[in-house]
């Protein structure tokens, strides 16, 4: 029975009753409008754009002298104490004394400070008082307000007078700054206002003193006078005269003043090239910023009358790229003052393709809107209406547009579209012409949907909706008229829905909802349903689709039904429920359709349409992820056995859907945590997971339910549950292909922690039991990079060589990086001939692959090696010599007095007395070739072009440079043993008594200096090459610098520290010759110590300008100290770290987390 009526009821929802078009027309029923005319006030909004005329336009520039000139002096407090004190001292002053007028010049200067410290005070009160929040408070601050400008008025008269009794004083005549007195009376007097009285001082100041530097000032205030009076002509003949001197400050304000006469004398072209010329002459000048930004809003001014307006932008920024844009919108605005809606309305279409998100934006668009009220057709009309009104809508909920001019932008939209709407409506009804009806449907929609909360939004929805009646009323074709009375049907039920309106049109939408509805009833509806959804569709949240008309029409008389039926049990009510959900169900509308399924299973269980019930609304949860609310009611339906007797395929569902649904809510959390970021919620995804996980672990899923459960601890920071979560994972599902993935991130959870060892472990296990991964690679690297960090070193060795056995070929770059990350650990350890044996073997396999800067590297660090193993001593700063010398003190040694033992060396103990020893030559030659060969690859800095790009580029290119240019400090360095293993000549005598030993002596001498010199400048040329070097060579620069000052030493030390010969040192008149031995080694050596002095000098000085402090620097500063000890005292100092280049050999990226 109950079957029955069900299909009873399909049939009777499916069967409404449909009239024919011919019955329609008779069964349509009448109504007389309330609406005979709409009140309407049409605003300058809505009507064409009125020109302003040629007296209305803007004949001369905002912009004055006065906005240019900086007068002399801060802005500050003038006390009058200090007047009074300045007044008195020109009073005692004798009126004939030559300083009084210069006494009286800085008077009127105060006062002039005093001025203006007293208007900045008054203009300073602007703000206070528009912000002033009583009248009482605003009242208080004008008069303050006030006060101040009085004050300003008094100073400015009083400097006006004491300029004045300078200018007037025949015993002036010979002040020497009496014309810029004059200029500064003149000016002050045009401050005051006196116009005429200034002009007469300024024709003072050109008549007495023509060459005075303010004479272009002069003659600017004339033309400024005449441009004032409109007298054009005259006014260009004096701008002309102060275009006469190009020096002048003046000048460029000039210049744009007569592109001003140009404009009024409507010589666009004329006045187009003056402005352009002053924007280009004043541009980058900081002091004449106002004026370049002046000349270049009126460039667009003269722009308007020649101009192209398609062709505008690219001539603006031809003119100042940066500014372009505003001077695009100037010219806008240009436009729409002159009434050229055509082309305003290009200009503003420019401006929004150009920036659609700038804050003025709005403001363009409605100028498109108020231009095409002259220029457009209706159709363009209401497109730019609809514009307007889309670009409000899309930027009202984004933080794009600042509040007041997005404020602006809704006034501008719905002020004009309900303007447009209505008074177009008072015209239909007029003319009922179905075109203006159509445009009026279109505003009245359009309002609608963008002003839901406007206080005028029930009124203009009423308007619509007897819009809507007129429109269906008037439709000839039956079809449509269908469609129109069920719109007007829905849009006077909308009315009554809104509960705003009151009274009698309350009553009548009421009325005439109910009338619509009967006319389009008796057309014929479409009765194709749409067709059910798709497998596809139900994998993925379904959009809400649109019910149409004739289910529509079945809610409503199921809605009847029900609000009428109260007997709860009653079957057809409970049928009633089910079928209106289900259709809510069928087009997606679930937010409807979840309660009335709901209704049935809570109150109406054992009727027959429960079991279709729970299975739709699972199904509508479930496809809405609402899966909180489907696990409740799971658990709920599980529990009724009874219910579920003999529904077998429901209770498996159940227990399907409860693991999925549990899962869902994970999923769910775990996106929730993305989208936000938060820790927490990603604690509570791996919660939700591990409670899956408990619920069945041995379910097929366990093994991926368990690594996002440890992924989402991972993520949520804690990083402890995650290891456990990946340990048990491994441990228990080892074959799981997600046993893999949870491995490597045991790797990095453990580095996260600080548990490097276990981290490194870890990665090589990931790295060799799945070495075909994509990330396989990148694991072993980390791990290597982790070993080293805690010291294991031959384990990280050891990995550096599987990492190369197995991605060798296939990623050589990588395995080249591998390799020569190796070289920091083999250097840690000290070995240099395990250095260099790796080195070698780098270069041989993977010298091209791992970059030109490791190979200029490799053959540097391996002739430095093979370098410092050729001196069997350890060396002094790199030299291989031995040396012996006593610390200087700042009391300079002198020479013993003749009652004194003779000295053996004619310089005191702090010389240097130096010894070269034998380097072995055969690793001096390899040393040599590797040094050249690392010359040759850098290729005179051709190879800084071939660097492989990436992050460390800038980095790797630095320490390559720096190789390059330890390579040529090394190579010059045997010059430079060459040039210290000179031996001194023995046996010297240049006793002038013994002529011809003397001579001899002379020659030997002579002969060693020459030799000596010859080797020292070929030593100081490669130096000087190796200072030069930049980019990274910083280190190289300053130990070349450094030598070159040591060869310079040492060539002045070996003079003064050569032995006595013991012949000169004894018999007659030995202390003569010894004098005469020491006066001439000291001649020779004093040029040489100023000059070893002057190169270490520059070295410091090129260490503090390279802001690189090294072993180096600190041995020019400490030989600074031991030759000239008076002059440079040795002292600690801090010293920075050089930072510009790292200190390292290698780089490695920083770990990434293995996804």
């Amino acid at each position: 029975m109950k079957r029955h009526l069900i299909g009873s009821a399909i049939a009777t929802v499916l069967g409404l009753a449909i009239l024919s078009p011919q019955a329609a027309d008779a069964q349509r029923y009448k109504r007389e409008s309330t609406i005979k005319r709409i009140d309407v006030k049409q605003t300058d909004k809505t009507k064409k754009i009125q020109p302003k005329t040629k007296q209305d336009q803007q004949v001369q520039p905002t912009l004055t002298a006065d906005d240019l000139i900086e007068l002399q002096g801060k802005v500050r407090e003038i006390r009058k104490e200090q007047i009074q004190q300045f007044a008195l001292l020109i009073e005692d002053t004798d009126p004939d004394d030559p300083e009084r007028p210069d006494l009286l010049f800085r008077l009127a200067e105060l006062y002039a400070q005093q001025q203006r410290y007293w208007r900045f005070r008054a203009m300073d009160l602007h703000a206070e008082i528009d912000a002033a929040k009583t009248a009482k408070e605003k009242s208080a601050l004008k008069q303050k307000q006030d006060q101040y400008f009085k004050a300003s008025k008094t100073a400015l008269l009083s400097a006006v007078k004491v300029y004045k009794s300078i200018a007037d004083d025949p015993r002036n005549r010979n002040y020497p700054r009496m014309d810029e007195a004059l200029y500064y009376y003149a000016y002050t007097l045009q401050n005051a206002e006196y116009a005429k009285e200034a002009r007469q001082v300024f024709h003072k100041l050109i008549k007495d003193y023509p060459n005075s530097k303010y004479i272009p000032d002069a003659y600017l205030a004339f033309a400024d006078y005449y441009f004032a009076q409109n007298s054009l002509a005259n006014a260009e003949q004096f701008y002309d005269k102060v275009l006469q001197f190009p020096e002048a400050r003046v000048y460029n304000f000039a210049l744009y003043k007569k592109g001003w006469v140009y404009l009024n004398l409507d010589r666009s072209q004329d006045a187009l090239e003056t402005f352009f010329s002053v924007a280009q002459r004043t541009e980058n000048n900081e002091r004449q910023a106002i004026l370049n930004r002046a000349s270049k809003k009126d460039f667009v001014r003269a722009y308007a009358d020649v101009g192209v307006p398609q062709r505008a932008y690219k001539s603006f920024q031809r003119v100042d790229k940066d500014y372009a844009f505003d001077m695009l919108q100037i010219l806008g605005d240009i436009y729409l003052e002159q009434g050229k809606a055509d082309r305003a309305i290009l200009v503003f279409r420019e401006l929004i393709g150009l920036r659609p998100k700038h804050e003025r934006v709005c403001e363009w668009e409605f100028n498109v809107v108020h231009a095409m009220m002259s220029e457009g057709n209706r159709a363009q009309q209401v497109d730019e209406v609809e514009n307007l009104v889309k670009l409000y809508s899309a930027y009202r909920d984004k933080d794009i547009l600042p509040k007041q001019n997005l404020d602006e932008c809704r006034d501008n939209a719905e002020s004009v579209n309900s303007e447009m709407a209505k008074m177009w409506h008072n015209e239909a009804m007029k003319t009922l012409d179905f075109e203006t009806l159509a445009y009026v449907d279109r505003l009245y929609q359009l309002y609608l949907n963008a002003f839901p909360d406007s206080p005028e939004h029930a009124e203009m929805q009423y308007y619509y909706a007897e819009l809507m009646w007129t429109r269906a009323e008037k439709e000839q074709d039956q079809a449509r008229a269908a469609k129109l009375w069920e719109e007007a049907a829905i849009a006077f039920t909308d009315v009554v829905k809104t509960k705003q309106l009151k009274g009698e049109m309350l009553k009548e939408a009421a009325y005439a909802a109910v009338l619509g509805w009967k006319n389009a009833l008796a057309v014929d509806p479409d009765t194709n349903a749409p067709p059910p959804p798709t497998d596809e569709e139900l994998a993925k949240t379904p959009e809400p689709q649109e019910i149409p008309d004739r289910e529509r029409k079945m809610i409503e008389a199921f809605d009847i039904y029900i609000d009428y039926v109260k007997d709860p049990k009653d079957d057809e009510l409970v049928t009633m429920k089910f079928l209106k959900a289900r259709i809510f169900w069928r087009y997606n509308q679930f937010d409807q359709a979840v309660p009335l399924f709901g209704d049935i299973l809570e109150n109406h269980i054992d009727h027959e349409t429960a079991e279709f019930s729970a299975n739709l609304l699972l199904d509508t949860l479930n496809r809405s992820r609402r899966h909180d609310e489907m696990l409740v009611w799971v658990e709920r339906l599980s529990k009724e056995e009874e219910f579920l007797e003999d529904k077998e395929d429901l209770a498996e569902r159940l227990a399907i859907l409860r693991r999925q649904g549990m899962r869902k809510v994970a999923e769910r959390l775990e996106q929730e945590a993305k989208d936000s970021g938060d820790f927490s919620k990603y604690v509570d995804c791996g919660d939700k997971y591990l409670e899956v996980f408990n619920d069945n672990s041995e379910a097929e899923d366990a093994p991926i339910i368990l690594y996002n459960a440890g992924v989402c601890y991972e993520q949520g920071r804690s990083l402890g549950a995650a290891i456990q979560m990946f340990t048990f994972l491994t441990n228990f599902f080892p074959d799981a292909n997600e046993t893999k993935k949870a491995i490597a991130r045991l790797g990095y959870n453990f580095a996260q922690v600080a548990y490097y060892r276990q981290a490194a472990e870890r990665l090589e296990e990931y790295a060799r039991r799945f070495g075909g991964e994509d990330n396989a690679h990148k694991a072993l690297w980390d791990a290597v990079f982790y070993r080293k960090g805690v010291g294991d070193d031959d384990q990280a060795i050891e990995d550096t060589k599987f990492f190369i056995r197995q991605y060798g070929r296939k990623k050589p770059t990588e395995a080249a990086d591998a390799m020569w990350s190796m070289t920091s650990i083999y250097e840690k350890r000290g070995d240099s001939e395990e250095i260099i044996d790796h080195l070698q073997r780098y270069l041989k396999q993977y010298g091209r692959q791992g970059g030109i800067d490791r190979q200029v590297i490799a053959h540097t660090k391996i002739g430095m090696l093979l370098w410092e193993q050729s001196c069997p001593v350890r060396g002094v700063n790199g030299a291989c010599v031995r040396i012996k010398r006593e610390r200087s003190i700042v009391s300079k040694g002198k020479r013993k007095k003749r009652d004194s033992s003779l000295p053996t060396q004619c310089g005191p103990e702090s010389k240097i007395n130096l010894t070269i020893v034998e380097r072995d030559p055969r690793k001096v030659r390899s040393a040599q070739r590797e040094f050249r060969e690392a010359i040759k690859l850098f290729a005179g800095g051709k190879a800084v072009q071939r660097m492989p790009d990436g992050d460390s580029k800038a980095l790797r290119t630095a320490q390559m440079i720096r190789s390059f240019a330890a390579a040529k400090f090394h190579l010059a360095e045997e010059e430079y043993e060459s040039f210290l293993d000179t031996k001194f000549p023995r046996g010297l005598d240049f006793d002038p008594r013994n002529e011809r030993k003397a001579k001899k002596s002379a020659k030997e001498f002579q002969a060693w200096f020459q030799n000596k010199m010859k080797l020292g400048t070929k030593a100081t040329k490669l130096f000087d090459e190796v200072k030069d070097i930049t980019g990274g060579g910083a280190h190289y620069a300053i130990a070349a610098a450094a030598r070159m000052g040591q060869i310079s030493q040492n060539f002045s030390d070996a003079l003064f520290t050569a032995q006595i010969p013991n012949n000169v040192r004894t018999g007659q008149f030995a202390e003569d010759k010894v004098d005469a031995y020491c006066d001439e080694l000291t001649t020779a050596a004093e040029p040489l110590e100023n000059r070893s002095v002057e190169a270490f000098g520059f070295c410091l000085n090129l260490s503090t300008k390279l802001n690189w402090f090294n072993e180096w620097s600190r041995l020019c500063e400490k030989e600074l100290g031991q030759i000239r000890p008076q002059e440079y005292p040795t002292a600690a100092e801090l010293r920075g770290v050089a930072d510009n280049v790292a200190p390292v050999v290698a780089t490695e990226p920083a770990v990434i987390r293995l996804d």
